[in-house]
């Protein structure tokens, strides 16, 4: 997530649009390619969409919700609940005691 600075006035952003730039364009395009889902919809700043949030699942980011600005700053604040999945797995090793090794056999 963060401020790209690439003016999109609307998402999702037409492929043959003219109102933003060669690069925003690639952009969009490595989104696409890579699968990735852009989640703002609504303008954070003025006219148009500059801050963005983005993840590898559709599904991830929820209850994304814009709040007006932010204290300092002409940008939304932007609040939204994401959703994974952790998994916690035990490494079971052996582990030698050396303190009860015998010195004078070795």
């Amino acid at each position: 997530m963060g401020d790209f600075n690439y003016r999109f006035l609307h998402w999702p952003q037409q492929v043959n649009s003219t109102d933003i730039t060669c690069e925003a364009r690639e952009f969009c395009q490595c989104l696409d390619d890579n699968f990735f889902t852009q989640h703002v919809t609504e303008h954070t700043r003025n006219d148009a969409i500059l801050d963005l949030v983005i993840s590898n699942e559709p599904n991830m980011v929820h209850d994304l919700e814009s709040h007006g600005n932010f204290p300092g700053s002409d940008h939304n604040v932007l609040s939204w609940k994401l959703d994974f999945i952790t998994e916690q797995s035990k490494v079971q090793r052996e582990m030698f005691d050396y303190s009860k090794a015998d010195i004078d056999a070795i």
